[in-house]
């Protein structure tokens, strides 16, 4: 049996977080440098999309919702039968807690 197809959805708020740590990345790093983390994080968008219990249960942030890290970023997201949704992507520094208070 083959793993379902899930679309990929960024919330407005995972858009916003995409970009701002691509910037800082280019502008720390360089270009080469945040092409190879943006593909890291799509990959690991692909790949949540179809093993979406690969992350831990994060039931305190709300229903169904799990977290994975990427390098020294954490994908938050939610998955149902057709559509991970990302909700966000914050530095592994940042409190959590606070953020989904």
């Amino acid at each position: 049996m083959s793993a379902r197809k899930r679309q990929i959805v960024l919330s407005p708020e995972a858009r916003i977080d995409v970009r701002d740590v691509l910037v800082f990345t280019q502008e720390q790093w360089g270009t080469a440098q945040m092409r190879a983390y943006n593909t890291r994080l799509y990959a690991a968008f692909t790949r949540l999309a179809q093993f979406p219990a690969l992350g831990n249960p994060r039931s305190a942030f709300g229903v169904d919702i799990r977290s994975h890290r990427v390098g020294q970023h954490v994908i938050i997201y939610q998955a149902t039968d057709t559509e991970l949704l990302i909700v966000r992507i914050l530095h592994v520094r940042r409190d959590l807690d606070a953020e989904f208070a």
